[in-house]
């Protein structure tokens, strides 16, 4: 089934121009009492438009059973980002109910542009 832009716009995690060596998420996913993360797969979109010189975006998927997520809560990387382009990458199922995502810049001068949802997995 062909991902509809409604679809999109429901789990967007962050959508901006960073300038900070190290971002969370700015919508927090609630994927419900049901454990949905532990059923079919969810795949994550990271489109990154702008990434400034010789820096790399380093993913962070974190997840807990209660609200307020933070870097230290289960992560998994999911992969490093080096030049603009979408990528996809599929979480864990054991994710928690409660998911961010987080994204560490490094190698220069943080700056990037990067919009960021789920959405389902399509094998």
């Amino acid at each position: 089934m062909a991902q509809t832009s409604y679809d999109k716009e429901l789990a967007i995690l962050f959508s901006a121009v960073t300038t900070t060596a190290s971002t969370a998420g700015t919508s927090e996913i609630d994927l419900g009492s049901t454990k949905m993360g532990e059923g079919e797969p969810i795949k994550l979109v990271i489109d990154v438009t702008t990434l400034g010189g010789s820096n790399v975006l380093t993913v962070k998927a974190c997840s807990k059973t209660s609200a307020s997520v933070a870097a230290t809560d289960n992560p998994v990387t999911l992969g490093t980002i080096s030049a603009t382009g979408q990528y996809h990458y599929t979480l864990p199922q054991n994710v928690s109910r409660y998911f961010n995502l987080f994204v560490t810049e490094s190698g220069g001068s943080p700056s990037y542009t990067a919009t960021a949802w789920l959405t389902a997995y399509t094998g």
